[in-house]
C-alpha cells in the first residue's frame, strides 16, 4: 500500500475580513484562496508560482497554522492538521519549518547564532556534543564557525536564512516552506542558496514547497509548478511543461516576462 501524500490540501478556502475605505456598511469577507486542491509527494519540490494577491502566501500561513482556513482541509502525512493532539501539533511544527525572504524577524535578536540553533537539539546531550553538533550544521549550511557567537543584528540576510536552515535542520523538519528566499538576494547570493537547497534536498530527503512570482529561479530548484490567478490554480505541470509547452494564457504571459520562453 502506498504511503500518502506528504502534504495534501482538498477544497481550501481562505478569506479575510475586509471593509472598503470610507465604506460606513458590513464588513465583507475577501477570497484569498479559493476553492483549491493539490497534494506533495515526500521528496519533491513543488513551487507555487503567481503574481502578487494571487493567493500564494495564505496557502503556505495556512499550511504553516498562521492562518485558519473559511473551509476545506490540510493533511500532513495523513493526519489533518485541525484535529491533532496538543503533542501531534507540535510534533508536526517540527517537522514543517519555514525560511522566509527575511529571516530576520524569526529570530531572537538576543540569541547568538548557536544559541539559535542549538535550541534545536535534545536538551539530554552533552555541551560538548552539542557544540559539536552545532559546529556540524553551520559548516553544512556554509555558514563560517567564525559566527559562532554572533548576533542577528551582525548578519547579512542571507546568513540568517542559513541559521534558520540550520536551526530547521536541528529540530528535525522534513518539510521547508520557502517564502520567496531568493527576493533580497543579488544573483551570486540567490546561486549559492540554490546550490545549497539542492543538496541539503538530497542529503536530507527534504521536501520543499516554494512560493514565488521569479520563475527564472523557481525553473532551477522546481521539480513540479503550480500556477495561482486570482486564488484559483490555473495550470499545474512538471518544469518542461510548464516553461516549454503552458497551455493557459496566463501562465504563458508569465513565462514570457520571465524571457526563458521566446514568442
Amino acid at each position: 500500500m502506498s504511503s500518502p501524500p506528504l502534504i495534501k490540501i482538498t477544497d481550501l478556502v481562505i478569506s479575510y475580513p475586509h471593509r472598503p475605505r470610507f465604506y460606513r456598511g458590513k464588513t465583507y469577507n475577501q477570497v484569498a484562496v479559493d476553492n483549491i486542491s493539490f497534494s506533495i509527494e515526500q521528496g519533491e519540490t513543488l513551487a507555487i508560482v503567481g503574481q502578487s494577491g494571487s493567493g500564494k502566501t495564505s496557502i503556505a500561513l495556512a499550511i504553516l497554522d498562521f492562518v485558519k482556513p473559511t473551509a476545506g482541509a490540510i493533511e500532513f502525512a495523513g493526519a489533518k492538521i485541525n484535529n491533532l493532539t496538543t503533542r501531534e501539533y507540535r510534533q508536526y511544527r517540527a517537522r514543517i519549518q519555514p525560511i522566509f525572504q527575511d529571516c530576520g524577524a524569526a529570530l531572537n535578536p538576543q540569541m547568538t547564532v548557536a544559541r539559535a540553533i542549538g535550541d534545536g537539539f535534545s536538551d539530554r546531550i552533552s555541551k560538548s556534543q552539542l557544540k559539536i553538533q552545532i559546529i556540524e550544521l553551520m559548516e553544512r549550511v556554509g555558514l563560517p564557525v567564525g559566527l559562532y557567537l554572533a548576533y542577528p543584528r551582525q548578519l547579512s540576510g542571507g546568513q540568517k536564512q542559513r541559521v534558520c536552515l540550520a536551526r530547521a535542520l536541528a529540530i528535525g523538519a522534513e518539510c521547508l516552506l520557502l517564502d520567496e528566499p531568493f527576493s533580497a538576494q543579488d544573483i551570486l547570493h540567490q546561486a549559492q542558496l540554490m546550490a545549497l537547497l539542492r543538496k541539503l534536498k538530497i542529503a536530507c530527503n527534504l521536501t520543499y514547497l516554494l512560493i514565488s512570482h521569479d520563475l527564472s529561479t523557481v525553473r532551477l530548484l522546481a521539480d513540479r509548478i503550480m500556477v495561482m490567478r486570482d486564488g484559483k490554480i490555473v495550470e499545474t505541470g512538471n518544469v518542461s511543461e510548464i516553461f516549454q509547452t503552458p497551455k493557459n494564457e496566463y501562465t504563458r504571459a508569465l513565462v514570457l516576462k520571465s524571457g526563458i520562453l521566446s514568442q
